[in-house]
């Protein structure tokens, strides 16, 4: 199976950095991190402040734990199962 999403590990996110990343520039996600990571997922080429509202998808948020990141990189590959299912 090819490796969709490049997520940073957990050391990363402990040291208070967000990410952004994109698989084919079409389905996109950012991970806030703040008391929790929180997940913003939207389609098409512009940045999430420019996006138009039909094009946001979905938001998640998880703890901010080893085990939290795990479950995040598992639900954005459901959420990018879903979105090429459609």
């Amino acid at each position: 199976m090819q490796k969709k999403f490049d997520i940073p590990g957990f050391t990363y996110f402990a040291e208070k950095n967000n990410y952004t990343g994109s698989v084919g520039n079409i389905f996109n996600y950012k991970i806030t991190n703040g008391d929790n990571l929180t997940v913003d997922v939207w389609k098409g080429k512009f940045c999430l402040a420019k996006t138009p509202e039909e094009d946001y998808i979905v938001k998640g948020e998880f703890e901010k734990t080893p085990e939290g990141l795990e479950e995040l990189k598992k639900w954005l590959n459901e959420k990018h199962e879903e979105f090429e299912a459609k």
